[in-house]
């Protein structure tokens, strides 16, 4: 490290008769004892203002007639290494501010080093500002474990001083990478936190942690519940943002497909499309994805192939960098599973799995695995599932946990095939993780 040195007071002192070659009855002069000064030096006592002056007032004078200019000023001496350490942190968080927006590993490498000035200089507000900062890099680099690390520990520091804004800023982003990372309960806990201890929540913070709460019960497949809760920010997000209100209402028309409400929905995915237009691409093709989903259920084979046919002309518009990218993939994979359309799942299941990993959405990829081992297994094809199953070690070894649903189905396909070398392989593998 080294870059800022924090320094004592009698560090100072001795730097300065250094610097200008003083001994210590030059700078003591006829008011204040050369022992005062020899203490102070050895830090077993402390400089007060009028001190100070007497010593900087004799350094002048002695540097008058060297016609030497000084730097330091009484502020300079005075200045306790707490004091330094927050300046310090300071420019710290500028830097890695500044740095945020490298990829090159820049901002990793000056984290590290605050992090060891942090072991030292424990200050609290000044730790939380480097660990969200560590979180939002994290974040936007889609690495979401890492991020969620930082932000859970700008949140422990946080634990006993829970009704600050900015543990409420933590607490949203931490509700954004749970649900990134697939960790719902986590998410749903958080989420009821923040609404529950902050009386004052602000109209957009109450929408956003009731959304992502909702969308988590989604995923858990409590439509219910998720239903409900989308219903109480309808109205609200709509003052709110354009985009939250169309958002809000894609996931109740979706929970309303879910439990079976079919002409609800497809009554207000209609009247979304209407309202918001098809230039809303990312949320275009969701509902054109959910329409076809409602469809395939109710057997209509002409809506299906139109849609379908209105989603892969669709997808051409995405960004590639639209978090939900391997998502929407993965449902048009599933599409065309339904309908026995293996090139199709094929094609777009392989390219979820491409985004899945390159956005770390580990328990995504686990998802896509074991659909592709179902279509390989179908094909007999043993190369694709070695494929699969070399995938699989390398998300273990990232996640440092077994994916059990991947790891069984794998297990089936190898015992079909009577592959005893493909099971010892892995078993053994697995053995580490257990």
């Amino acid at each position: 490290m080294g870059t800022y040195e924090i320094m004592s007071i009698g560090d100072k002192l001795r730097n300065l008769r250094k610097k200008y070659n003083l001994s210590q009855e030059d700078l003591a002069g006829n008011v204040i004892t050369r022992n005062l000064i020899s203490q102070i030096e050895h830090n077993k006592a402390n400089l007060t203002r009028s001190a100070a002056k007497i010593m900087l007032d004799n350094l002048k004078k002695i540097c008058e007639k060297k016609t030497t200019v000084i730097d330091e000023s009484i502020d300079y001496l005075l200045e306790s290494e707490e004091t330094q350490a927050n300046k310090v942190l300071d420019r710290y968080i500028r830097e890695l501010r500044d740095l945020s927006i490298y990829r090159d590993g820049i901002f990793l490498s000056k984290l590290s080093e605050v992090e060891e000035f942090l072991a030292k200089w424990d200050i609290k507000d000044k730790k939380i500002a480097v660990f969200e900062l560590a979180g939002d890099y994290y974040c936007n680099i889609s690495d979401f474990y890492n991020s969620s690390l930082y932000y859970e520990k700008a949140k422990a520091i946080m634990d006993g001083d829970i009704h600050s804004d900015i543990m409420l800023s933590i607490l949203r982003k931490l509700s954004m990478v749970y649900y990134y990372m697939g960790k719902y309960e986590d998410d749903i806990k958080c989420c009821n936190f923040a609404i529950n201890h902050f009386n004052n929540i602000s109209e957009e913070y109450y929408c956003i942690f009731i959304y992502n709460m909702s969308s988590c019960y989604m995923n858990l497949k409590q439509y219910d519940i998720a239903l409900e809760g989308f219903k109480k920010i309808k109205e609200t997000t709509k003052s709110i943002s354009a985009d939250k209100y169309y958002d809000v209402c894609i996931q109740i028309a979706t929970c309303l497909g879910e439990l079976k409400r079919y002409d609800e929905s497809l009554e207000l995915y209609y009247k979304i499309i209407d309202s918001m237009g098809e230039k809303r691409y990312e949320k275009y093709i969701a509902v054109l994805i959910n329409l076809v989903e409602i469809y395939i259920k109710i057997g209509d084979n002409d809506k299906i192939k139109e849609k379908l046919t209105l989603i892969l002309e669709t997808k051409k518009y995405l960004n590639e960098n639209f978090v939900y990218l391997s998502e929407i993939y993965f449902e048009i994979g599933k599409i065309g599973k339904e309908l026995v359309d293996l090139k199709l799942a094929e094609e777009y299941y392989e390219k979820a799995l491409t985004y899945a990993k390159k956005n770390m959405r580990y328990y995504l990829e686990g998802d896509i695995l074991c659909e592709l081992i179902d279509l390989y297994g179908e094909q007999n094809n043993r190369k694709k599932i070695l494929d699969i199953m070399n995938e699989f070690f390398i998300l273990t070894g990232k996640e440092s946990k077994i994916n059990t649903k991947v790891m069984y189905k794998l297990i089936d396909f190898y015992l079909d095939m009577k592959d005893i070398n493909a099971l010892r392989d892995i078993i053994s593998f697995s053995k580490k993780f257990i």
